[in-house]
């Protein structure tokens, strides 16, 4: 595991380094292609992602590789684990100089549900969250835990407020303090895992697992609940294509959340 983890930490280096002199400019944002997942490629993504997969190519060690812009592909012929790589959690953010941008990386096999380390770092400012499976999660190296918040009137939850996301938004607008939208998926899961936000609402169909593989580990060793929409842990193979649900909380308000949004 310590060898999976210094691996991460120099991809997230990588992308860090190569990245940080097209933030906030429009070259960075400038469209150069089309990603595997479907998704118009920014110039920012393809220097990030290509910084990410020159590290682990590198490395020496088999792997297969499931990353947003070039798919499904592997090092080596005995893949030893699965990286779930999402080089730029964040563009819109990046190329606009919100400091809220991401590079998420979990390590995993084939599903979604057996990740074992994840790590996301928040680019702009060097915030650290990294997690082990059956060992707690950290943020900068100090261990964190999700919010004790318990009361619906008191919660502050990021959701999606487009593309199929006002009927979620109206459900939790009367019952909860604050709702934010943040840019970051990767991020926003991490904030969860520290107690930053009390829970986590996606329910449009529409995320992949680059977005959310690592994060999801985070908040569950912090202590934190994640659900699909359905009531049930969040599975599926780990590919570029599939779309996921996700609902992740503090654990406490978790049923009370799924009955707000019509779970």
């Amino acid at each position: 595991m310590r060898e999976i983890a210094v691996l991460c930490d120099d991809v997230a280096e990588a992308v860090a380094h190569a990245t940080k002199e097209l933030v906030g400019t429009q070259n960075g944002d400038r469209v150069v292609g089309m990603g595997a997942d479907g998704t118009p490629s920014r110039l920012i993504d393809v220097v990030a992602e290509d910084a990410a997969l020159e590290i682990l190519a590198s490395s020496g060690i088999g792997m297969k590789v499931v990353s947003e812009e070039k798919g499904i592909f592997k090092y080596g012929e005995r893949p030893e684990f699965t990286v779930v790589l999402d080089p730029l959690d964040g563009t819109f953010n990046a190329t606009h100089n919100i400091p809220f941008y991401s590079v998420s990386i979990a390590i995993g096999n084939n599903d979604l549900s057996d990740i074992k380390y994840a790590k996301v770092l928040n680019l702009a400012n060097g915030t650290d969250f990294t997690a082990s499976l059956g060992e707690g999660a950290l943020c900068n190296g100090q261990e964190i835990e999700t919010s004790s918040v318990n009361r619906m009137q008191d919660l502050t939850v990021a959701t999606y407020t487009y593309n199929d996301g006002w009927d979620v938004l109206k459900r939790l607008g009367g019952q909860v303090r604050r709702i934010r939208t943040m840019g970051s998926v990767a991020l926003e899961l991490c904030y969860v895992a520290s107690g930053r936000l009390d829970a986590f609402v996606d329910t449009r169909d529409r995320l992949r697992m680059m977005d959310v593989a690592a994060g999801l580990l985070i908040v569950k060793e912090a202590g934190g609940k994640v659900t699909d929409g359905k009531g049930n842990p969040p599975n599926g193979e780990l590919n570029v294509i599939d779309r996921v649900n996700i609902l992740a909380s503090n654990g406490i308000v978790h049923t009370a959340l799924e009955k707000t949004i019509g779970l």
